[in-house]
């Protein structure tokens, strides 16, 4: 599977809905951008991308940087974060911080 399906489904997104394809490629390239600005060296994806590629990384880095990417396009995705409880938010960025401190130690 694809690593943006993986995280189509992480995010709770139909697989084979292909319409939001370019904006969550957008989300994960920017959230990958961050990660290797933090030395996680990783490489941007495309449609085909799979984990395979990160061939840098260990077996369960690659879950945490799924993880980590997952958090990071719900908080951009869903829109309702943004009106709605704060709480909700807070969480993501502390989980965010918490993913990132464990995949640099």
């Amino acid at each position: 599977m694809t690593i943006l399906n993986q995280i189509k489904e992480m995010v709770e997104v139909d697989v084979e809905e292909e319409i939001f394809d370019t904006q969550f490629l957008s989300y994960i390239n920017s959230g990958i951008s961050y990660l290797t600005r933090n030395n996680i060296p990783i490489n941007r994806i495309d449609k085909e991308s799979e984990l395979t590629e990160w061939n840098e990384i260990e077996e369960d880095d690659k879950e945490t940087i799924l993880d980590w990417l997952h958090l990071r396009c719900v908080q951009r995705f869903d829109k309702s974060l943004m009106t709605g409880n704060s709480t909700t938010r807070s969480w993501i960025d502390e989980e965010l911080t918490n993913i990132l401190y464990q995949l640099k130690a």
